[in-house]
């Protein structure tokens, strides 16, 4: 994607009547239509949430729909969708890419919106993310709006230390949509469990159909390398129900490793600087304890050590501020955790060929 892009599918701010201009009716009349994508597969426990948030939105209900995207689910996932009378689609044996770009396909309004089937959005949601994508409207390389996603309420004490913990540096490498990030600034990608897209910039890229994890990593490398960037707004929020346990937090980040070593593969370039770091420190590790065993001398382990447990004690006193829980103290176990997972699934994307 080369080309400036020239608005063609979008409505930004002279479209939109400002509140109170010409009433209500008007407004609501002359607001841009949205269409909310939200791919799922086995989400019986969770789709309901996302949906019930979806249909209570103060957005204009003539203005925006809501359509679901089916991997081939098996477990009940069609049924509980039938509750809330939105359109359902599938796409049996999908990957997440692929399911994104049929949603796509689907929609044919002024904007494409995304979040995931086990997220929550606030009533204000749309609102909020078609508001702020009108204060660029004239920026023609903005080409969407996001922001953070953050545990739910009702979630686990460690799942919300999890999201703490990704919330420091070391946890998110300054990725903003886990990183505690207090101010409005221009990103050059988002999550795509809470963004909104101008649609014309579908009309000439699209998530890659082969990408089933870090697909939205992966298009957004691409739009930022021809130059678009994203509106970032911490204000804007969705809950997303977070790594519950040790394994499941294990194996999301090994799946994540993996899947952002291919990406960087296939186009021979670092998409985020810090992804190779795990890896490198559990070589680096491997490599301390060799030279330590050879020599019979206890050099460089204990250096590494160190330095793990000065980052690790700055990232537990940034969670205890945050949470305010002695659990805090969780936070190196749950450090070692995440690197490790990642790292071991990153060698395994660098050196495994792709299925």
């Amino acid at each position: 994607m080369t080309d400036r892009l020239d608005g063609g599918g979008g409505v930004r701010g002279d479209d939109v009547v400002a509140a109170g201009t010409d009433g209500d009716e008007s407004e609501a009349q002359l607001r841009p239509t949205v269409t909310v994508v939200v791919v799922t597969y086995n989400s019986v426990p969770t789709v309901a949430e996302t949906l019930a948030s979806l249909t209570d939105q103060t957005y204009p209900s003539d203005r925006y729909e809501v359509v679901v995207v089916d991997g081939g689910s098996t477990d009940g996932t069609a049924e509980t969708v039938a509750d809330y009378g939105v359109e359902f689609l599938v796409e049996d044996g999908a990957g997440i890419g692929a399911c994104r770009n049929r949603g796509i396909d689907r929609a044919e309004s002024d904007y494409v919106a995304f979040t995931d089937s086990d997220c929550a959005v606030p009533a204000t949601w749309l609102d909020s993310l078609v508001d702020r994508m009108a204060t660029y409207a004239d920026d023609a390389f903005v080409v969407g709006v996001g922001g953070p996603n953050r545990p739910f309420p009702t979630d686990s004490s460690f799942t919300k230390l999890v999201g703490s913990f990704q919330g420091t540096v070391f946890g998110s490498g300054r990725s903003p949509q886990s990183h505690d990030i207090g101010r409005e600034r221009l990103v050059g990608s988002v999550a795509a469990c809470n963004v909104l897209y101008d649609a014309a910039v579908f009309d000439s890229v699209r998530y890659d159909d082969s990408v089933n994890v870090g697909e939205d990593a992966e298009l957004h490398f691409r739009l930022s390398e021809a130059g678009y960037r994203f509106a970032f707004d911490p204000e804007i929020a969705v809950s997303h129900h977070l790594s519950p346990t040790l394994g499941a937090l294990w194996r999301k980040n090994r799946s994540y490793g993996t899947a952002m070593a291919r990406i960087q593969r296939r186009h021979g370039k670092l998409i985020r600087w810090y992804s190779f770091l795990p890896t490198a420190a559990i070589g680096g590790g491997i490599a301390a304890a060799a030279a330590d065993l050879a020599t019979r001398r206890a050099r460089y382990v204990p250096l590494l050590a160190a330095l793990f447990l000065l980052a690790s004690a700055y990232a537990t006193v940034q969670v205890y501020r945050d949470r305010g829980t002695p659990l805090a103290a969780l936070v190196p176990v749950i450090f070692a955790v995440q690197y490790l997972a990642y790292g071991v699934g990153f060698a395994e994307g660098l050196t495994v060929e792709d299925p």
